[in-house]
C-alpha cells in the first residue's frame, strides 16, 4: 500500500503546511463545523469557539444563508440529474502541486498493542508517536490531511480565476479576493488604512440614537458584533423563512469563562489582547489600557445574561421567541425594531424571533447605562479584531497570538496562502464550489459512491426491522423515514448567484466586507420567502457531511469522497469502514434524540411511542455512562454534550459492517495484509479517527464540541459492536470486549 507522501513540486511556503493539514484561519468559522451547528445547536462546538461564541455561528449562518431550524418542505417535483461539470471543463489541476493521499498501510499497525486493549492505539499509536504538530497547526489527522488536499486544489482554482481576463461573477469574486489577499506588499503598505472608514464611523457616534443606528447598519453589512440577525425557517411554519435575532457580543468562547477561576489566565490574556488591538487601531497606549478594562467589564455584563453553550446546545428552542416589533420594543425600549428592519432594506414583519430575550433586555439596559466612550471602544476593538486577518502583519500577529496561541496553542503564523484561502472559503466558499466539483468529482467517482450508498440504505432498512429498542409502531414510522431518505453526493444541483458583489483589485479587507454584505443581503432577501429545499449547508470542497432532519436528507460533499475515506480502487472493507461509517453515522442522526422528533416529511413530530422513547432514553444513559468512563487530563469527558454524536458513531459502524458483509457475501475473504474483511473495516474506521491536537484546543473543544476526541471515537463505537471480540479473538474481560449486556445496540 502507498504510504503518505508529499509531491515534490511544493513551494517552501507550503512545505510546513503540508506536513500538518490546515484548518483555516484562527478566527474563521469552517463551514464543516457550521453544518453540524445548523443541524442542531448541540453540534455547534467547533464553529462557536473559534472566534467569539455565538457571534461566529450566527455570522456564518447569516453570511451563507444557511438553515438552522429544520424546515418542513412540501414534496417537490423530482429534481433533474446533477450537472456533469466535466461536460464544460474550464479548470485543471497540476498534480505536482498536490499531496498524495493517505492510504491504509498495514506496516503502521502497532503489533505490540492489542486491538483488544485499544483499537485506536493499535492502529494509530505509532503514527501519533512519530508525528508532531507544526507550529502553525493546532490539530492534525486523517481528515486534516484531506483538508490540505482540498485547500491546495482550491488554491490552484483561485489562481486560475484571478488570471481570467473576463471571469464570470463567481470567478471574479474569487479572483479579486485571492489577488488582493496575496498582495502582501500592498497590504503591508496600506497598514490600518482599509479599516479607517469603519473606525471613523465608530468615532462619529455621539449619542444613543447614533449608537443604535450604527448597530443597525452593521447588521446590514453582516458585521454586528453585539447581536446576530439572520433569516431562517420559521419553527411555527417551517416552509417559510422568518427573521431571527440571537445573542452574541463576547470575545471569549463561552459566557461562563468570564467568571471561571480556572480561566482567569485566559481572561487576563484577553484583556491584554484587547489593549494591544486598540493600540493597533490608533488609540494611545494609556487610553487603550483603560478601555480594555471597560470592554471586558461590558462583556462580563453581557455574559451574565448570555446562555452558556451547554444550555443552548441542548435547547434549540432558545433561539425561538416569536414577538411583534411592538412587543419587542416593549422589552427593549432603546431599540426600535421597525427601524431595524427598514435599515436592513425590508419591511418590518408582523412577527420575528427575538431569541434569548434576557440577553436583549440586558443589552437595552447597557445601551442606556454604559458610557458612550466605553461602547465606542468596544465597537472599535471588535471591528479591528474582526478585520485583523485581512490587514498587515502587525494585526495578523496580534490576532493570532490570542485566537490561535492562547485559545488553541498555535505557535506560529499560518502561511499566507492558507490564511487567505481560509478567509475566502469562509466568506465565498460556494463561489468556488462549481469549479471544485468540476475537477474533483468525476462521474466514475459518483457511480462508485452510489453503489456504497445503495448498500448502506439497504442495511438501514434491515437494521431497523431488527431494532431492539423500537416497538412495532415506532419501527413502522422509522421505516417510512428510511424509505424517503435522500442522500446527495458530491455537489448541489444549483449554485448561489454572485452578481453585483462589488469586489475589485484594490483592497482585501474591502473585498471581504463587500462579500459579507452581499451574502447578508442575499440572506435577508429570503425573509417571508419559501424555504429553498435544494440548498446545501456545505460546499463541495468541505471535508465533512451532515444529516438534515428537516429535509430527511444526507449530504456527502466531493472532498469527503477521497482516499482514504473513499477509494474506488481499494477493497470494499476499507471503503465501508470509512465512508460507509460516515454515511451510517449521518443515517443514525435521523433516529437519535433530535431526529426522532422529526418525521419522514421533516415535520416536528415525536413519532416514537412512549415505550420506545423510554428505551431510547435507557440507551442514551448507557452511552453517556460509557463516555464518562473515558478520562482525559484527569477529568471524565462530558457524555451529555456528545450524546447524539456518540449514538451516531455506534449506529453508523454497525450499519457499515452489515452493508459490507452483504456486499461481499458469497465471495472468498482474501485476507489482505493478513487481516480479515471485518478486521480491515475496523482498522479503516480507526484510521479515519486519527488525530493529534494541542492541549489548549482540546480544552476548548471539551467545553464546546459535540464530538468525542478522535482517540475515544476510535474505541467507543467498535467496543459496542456485537462481533468485535470474535473478530479480533479477544479474551473475556479485555477492555474492548464489552460483555453483550453492556454493549449498546442503537441501529
Amino acid at each position: 500500500m502507498e504510504t503518505p507522501a508529499a509531491a515534490t513540486a511544493i513551494s517552501p511556503a507550503q512545505a510546513p503546511l503540508l506536513a500538518m493539514a490546515p484548518s483555516g484561519i484562527a478566527n474563521a468559522v469552517s463551514d464543516a463545523a457550521l453544518a453540524g451547528c445548523l443541524r442542531s445547536p448541540r453540534q455547534c462546538g467547533t464553529a462557536l469557539w473559534t472566534a467569539a461564541g455565538v457571534t461566529a455561528f450566527w455570522a456564518g449562518a447569516a453570511a451563507a444563508g444557511y438553515l438552522l431550524h429544520r424546515p418542513a418542505v412540501p414534496a417537490a417535483a423530482p429534481a433533474p440529474p446533477p450537472t456533469d461539470p466535466a461536460a464544460t471543463s474550464h479548470y485543471t489541476l497540476d498534480p505536482a502541486r498536490l499531496l498524495r493521499p493517505v492510504r491504509f498501510n498495514a506496516s503502521e499497525l502497532d503489533m505490540t498493542l492489542s486491538p483488544c486493549d485499544s483499537l485506536g492505539a493499535h492502529v494509530n499509536r505509532r503514527w501519533e508517536q512519530s508525528s508532531g504538530l507544526q507550529p502553525s497547526r493546532t490539530q492534525f489527522g486523517t481528515l486534516d490531511h484531506l483538508r490540505s488536499i482540498a485547500l491546495l486544489q482550491c488554491q490552484q482554482l483561485a489562481e486560475q480565476m484571478a488570471a481570467q481576463p473576463a471571469p464570470d461573477p463567481p470567478a471574479k469574486v474569487i479572483g479579486d479576493l485571492w489577488a488582493t489577499g496575496m498582495d502582501e506588499a500592498g497590504i503591508e503598505v496600506a497598514g490600518r488604512r482599509p479599516l479607517q472608514p469603519l473606525l471613523d464611523r465608530i468615532e462619529a457616534i455621539g449619542d444613543l440614537p447614533s449608537l443604535v443606528a450604527h448597530l443597525f447598519d452593521s447588521s446590514a453589512r453582516g458585521s454586528n458584533p453585539l447581536f446576530e440577525f439572520s433569516v431562517l425557517p420559521d419553527q411555527l411554519d417551517p416552509s417559510v423563512n422568518t427573521a431571527y435575532l440571537a445573542q452574541s457580543g463576547l470575545g471569549l468562547p463561552d459566557s461562563t469563562w468570564y467568571d471561571d477561576p480556572e480561566k482567569q489566565h485566559i481572561l487576563d490574556a484577553y484583556r491584554a489582547h484587547v489593549s494591544a488591538t486598540l493600540v493597533l487601531s490608533g488609540m494611545p497606549p494609556e487610553a487603550a489600557a483603560r478601555s480594555s478594562h471597560d470592554i471586558v467589564s461590558l462583556e462580563r455584563a453581557l455574559a451574565t445574561a448570555s446562555l452558556p453553550f451547554a444550555v443552548y446546545a441542548a435547547d434549540p428552542g432558545a433561539y425561538h421567541n416569536p414577538v411583534s416589533p411592538a412587543e419587542a420594543h416593549t422589552l427593549t425600549p432603546a431599540i426600535d425594531w421597525q427601524q431595524f428592519f427598514r435599515a436592513q432594506g425590508v419591511q418590518p414583519p408582523a412577527t420575528f424571533s427575538l431569541g434569548m430575550p434576557d440577553f436583549f433586555q440586558r443589552v437595552d439596559a447597557l445601551l442606556e447605562g454604559v458610557p458612550r466612550a466605553a461602547w465606542k471602544a468596544y465597537l472599535r476593538f471588535h471591528a479591528t479584531d474582526s478585520a485583523a486577518p485581512c490587514l498587515s502583519s502587525a494585526f495578523v500577529d496580534q490576532h493570532d497570538a490570542f485566537h490561535g496561541g492562547v485559545l488553541k496553542g498555535r505557535r506560529s503564523r499560518v502561511p499566507r496562502f492558507a490564511r487567505v484561502m481560509g478567509i475566502l472559503q469562509q466568506h465565498a466558499g460556494d463561489a468556488l464550489g462549481p469549479a471544485y466539483a468540476e475537477v474533483a468529482f468525476p462521474p466514475s467517482t459518483r457511480r462508485a459512491a452510489e453503489e456504497i450508498t445503495a448498500q448502506m440504505t439497504a442495511a438501514l432498512r434491515r437494521r431497523l426491522q431488527q431494532c431492539e429498542w423500537m416497538d412495532d409502531s415506532s419501527r413502522a414510522r422509522a421505516l417510512d423515514k428510511a424509505a424517503t431518505l435522500q442522500i446527495d453526493l458530491g455537489h448541489p444541483r444549483t449554485w448561489p448567484t454572485w452578481d453585483h458583489v462589488g469586489t475589485s483589485r484594490s483592497s482585501f479587507l474591502a473585498n471581504v466586507q463587500a462579500v459579507r454584505a452581499h451574502a447578508q443581503r442575499r440572506n435577508v432577501a429570503q425573509l417571508g420567502e419559501p424555504v429553498d429545499a435544494t440548498h446545501w449547508k456545505l460546499t463541495p470542497q468541505t471535508v465533512d457531511a451532515y444529516q438534515d432532519v428537516s429535509l430527511n436528507r444526507i449530504v456527502i460533499p466531493a472532498a469527503l469522497l477521497q482516499p482514504p475515506l473513499f477509494d474506488p480502487a481499494a477493497d470494499a472493507p476499507l471503503n465501508y469502514g470509512a465512508i460507509g461509517a460516515i454515511i451510517g453515522h449521518e443515517m443514525g442522526h435521523a433516529f437519535d434524540s433530535v431526529g426522532t422528533h422529526f418525521d419522514a416529511e421533516g415535520q416536528e413530530n415525536d413519532w416514537l411511542s412512549a415505550q420506545s422513547r423510554q428505551q431510547l432514553g435507557t440507551l442514551a444513559a448507557r452511552v453517556k455512562a460509557q463516555y464518562a468512563a473515558y478520562v482525559r487530563d484527569g477529568r471524565a469527558l462530558d457524555g451529555e454534550l456528545t450524546l447524539d454524536e456518540n449514538l451516531a458513531d455506534v449506529g453508523g459502524l454497525s450499519l457499515a459492517m452489515d452493508a459490507m458483509l452483504h456486499a461481499t457475501a458469497g465471495t472468498p475473504d482474501a485476507m489482505i495484509d493478513g487481516l480479515t474483511r471485518q478486521q480491515r473495516l475496523l482498522v479503516s474506521y480507526a484510521l479515519m479517527c486519527r488525530t493529534i491536537i494541542t492541549k489548549e484546543r482540546a480544552e476548548a473543544e471539551r467545553a464546546t464540541d459535540s464530538h468525542a476526541p478522535g482517540q475515544v471515537r476510535a474505541d467507543m463505537a467498535p467496543s459496542n459492536l456485537r462481533d468485535f471480540a470474535r473478530v479480533f479473538n479477544c479474551s473475556e474481560g479485555a477492555p474492548m470486549a464489552r460483555p453483550p449486556g453492556e454493549q449498546v445496540r442503537f441501529l
